[in-house]
């Protein structure tokens, strides 16, 4: 059958060299950010620019729309909600003050890389990722904490598991009027029972929101 031959010479379709790879991808990267240069106001870009890294420099002209231009969005529908997504992301590890490999949250602890990866798995650390590695916020280390982290976060952390490790970021540094104005990390910092007892009735009450 000549669309089952077709198929099968698909999928056994050899995958193009590392090189090749590369190449088409800086090529067509190149050209998407040339035509944003050459669309984009010169004041978004001098904004964009103002970022501490050529990476920051990217997402930030990538994460505004009247930097990227009609005529770029237009070519990818989805391109703006996925360059805000990336920003997004970045500010909320510039928030949390960083965010650290395996090899260093296992310094910090005074544990190996191992133990690191296993209290990630077992939700006593919280960890996002960044590419293709888990990175560890650096907002959540306290020397003071039990095991090394702020009092109550891996409580918080297994609580907000389905919704996933950077909406757990998103909450913890995110001011809410139920905890008078102070974000749950703030509130997990102060110590003692009654922040954390405040945050659980926070999360049950995001919780109950969610079902309800």
């Amino acid at each position: 059958m000549p669309g089952h031959a077709a198929a099968s010479s698909h999928r056994s379709r050899a995958p193009l060299p590392e090189d090749a790879v590369r190449r088409a991808f800086l090529q067509r990267s190149v050209a998407a950010l040339e035509r944003i240069a050459a669309q984009a106001d010169p004041g978004r870009l001098a904004d964009a620019l103002a970022a501490p890294s050529d990476v920051g420099t990217i997402a930030r002209a990538l994460g505004d729309p009247k930097a990227v231009g009609d005529a770029v969005a237009s070519l990818d529908p989805l391109s703006d909600a996925l360059a805000r997504g990336a920003t997004a992301k970045r500010d909320l590890v510039e928030m949390a003050g960083g965010a650290l490999g395996a090899e260093e949250a296992g310094r910090l602890l005074g544990i190996t890389r191992q133990a690191v990866d296993k209290r990630r798995r077992a939700g006593a650390l919280l960890a996002v990722r960044i590419g293709d590695d888990w990175r560890y916020p650096a907002c959540q280390f306290d020397e003071a904490g039990p095991g090394g982290v702020v009092v109550g976060l891996p409580e918080m952390v297994q609580a907000m598991a389905a919704a996933g490790p950077w909406a757990t970021l998103d909450v913890l540094l995110a001011a809410d009027d139920a905890l008078g104005g102070a974000t749950p990390l703030t509130v997990l910092r102060s110590g003692g029972g009654e922040g954390l007892a405040a945050v659980r009735r926070l999360l049950r009450q995001a919780e109950t929101d969610a079902f309800g």
